[in-house]
């Protein structure tokens, strides 16, 4: 009955006494802060403990082994591996027989790796170690990371226009000023035939006029770069270093320098990012760990996707990859493939430096492709690297193209 005699006022003041009695529910923001209507993270004992026995196991895996002991006890290794894929790979290059090849191939939306073939011409010999090797210099692959971070941080476009001097190919330090004035042979260029072509000199100065260092080395660091991308294997990180000066940042923006390195697989993960919307998914070679005496199944630490770049970058570096199909580096290799290009959007990009280990010449070409009529289609992303020393023997672009081929005529309708 106390109650019912209170008025609005009082009501009001008995509220207030009754809230300064629970302090802390005033440092809650029940806009913000949603943790009260959402499910408690649980972090389960038995999955950690799952984690660091798959980390144990393989501390010494070394090698490629379908069987390792562990502690007194074996284990089957469960490969992401595709066998027709791979076969399939290995009598291409026993027809062309470059001097080393190193093919990976990535599925976009589970990020196994179901192929990664390496060869010698001079031993005669497959592997897998040189796919996951970082002792390659990245080249014009690195002009994918330069243009995202144009594309993504700066008032740059696809049909920014750009004027440039001199052969496309060079660096030279005149070359990274804007030309002036009536000078001889002064051309231009949009960054998406930049890119296309593969134009150092744009790219260059370019990087100089509108970025950072910093600000590269951290865009450079979201596609995988100075860190671990695959479990289970002894993979070291790609590498790229912070630029000194202007001249430096010119270099490692356009890729011509031995110092950014990656390995085949890296290759694979960056068209990946484009073929994904902008999203890291980080590849898995090894599904499980089957123990034979207790048939028990041990799975790989899963790391969470990565949003590298918003949708819009994403989109619009999928313009310039597919820019290099059609008009740029590339175009020589899918020109005949009419047929090719009205089933998949495919897009990719080239490089080609000399140095490294094995020494030669590396001829890159990362790329993906993907179902324009299947819609679920999330396709695959391809790195070829071929390492040339005295002769040429097939050009990456088209062995690529073969495989896509194959995918595409014999592997996919059978996911279907």
């Amino acid at each position: 009955m106390v109650f019912k005699d209170l008025n609005r006022k009082a009501w009001l003041v008995l509220c207030l006494l009754v809230l300064s009695t629970f302090p802390a529910w005033g440092n809650l923001n029940f806009i913000k802060d949603n943790t009260l209507f959402s499910a408690p993270t649980v972090t389960s004992e038995k999955s950690v403990q799952e984690s660091d026995d798959f980390q144990k196991i393989l501390s010494d895996h070394q090698d490629w082994n379908e069987q390792i002991d562990y502690d007194s006890s074996k284990y089957d290794v469960q490969y992401t591996f595709n066998s027709e894929l791979e076969e399939f790979i290995k009598k291409q290059l026993s027809l062309y027989r470059p001097d080393y090849t190193s093919v990976v191939v990535m599925d976009n939306e589970t990020g196994h790796i179901l192929a990664a073939v390496d060869y010698s011409r001079k031993k005669q010999v497959f592997g897998r170690d040189l796919a996951f090797t970082n002792t390659h210099p990245a080249a014009s692959i690195f002009k994918v990371i330069t243009a995202a971070d144009l594309l993504e941080n700066t008032h740059i476009n696809t049909d920014t226009e750009f004027h440039f001097t001199g052969r496309s190919t060079t660096l030279y330090k005149h070359q990274l000023k804007e030309p002036v004035g009536r000078q001889r042979w002064i051309r231009s260029l949009d960054l998406k035939k930049a890119f296309a072509t593969s134009n150092n000199v744009i790219f260059g100065r370019t990087a100089i006029e509108n970025l950072t260092p910093a600000g590269l080395k951290k865009m450079a660091e979201k596609f995988g770069f100075n860190k671990k991308l695959v479990e289970g294997v002894n993979l070291a990180p790609s590498v790229f270093n912070l630029a000194q000066d202007q001249y430096n940042l010119a270099e490692f923006s356009s890729g011509l320098n031995r110092h950014t390195l990656m390995s085949p697989v890296h290759g694979a993960v960056i068209a990946s990012v484009v073929a994904n919307g902008g999203v890291l998914r980080h590849p898995i070679v090894i599904k499980s760990l089957v123990g034979l005496n207790d048939k028990k199944t041990i799975f790989p630490p899963l790391k969470k996707d990565e949003v590298v770049l918003t949708p819009r970058t994403s989109e619009d570096l999928r313009t310039l990859f597919m820019g290099t199909i059609t008009e740029g580096t590339a175009r020589s290799s899918f020109r005949r493939s009419k047929y090719l290009l009205e089933k998949l959007e495919i897009g990719g990009k080239t490089g080609s430096l000399t140095g490294g280990e094995p020494y030669g010449k590396r001829d890159w070409f990362v790329s993906y492709a993907k179902s324009i009529e299947d819609k679920h289609d999330k396709g695959i992303s391809i790195c070829v690297m071929i390492v040339n020393q005295k002769k040429w023997y097939i050009k990456s672009p088209l062995l690529a193209k073969n495989i896509m081929e194959y995918y595409y005529s014999t592997l996919f309708p059978q996911k279907k």
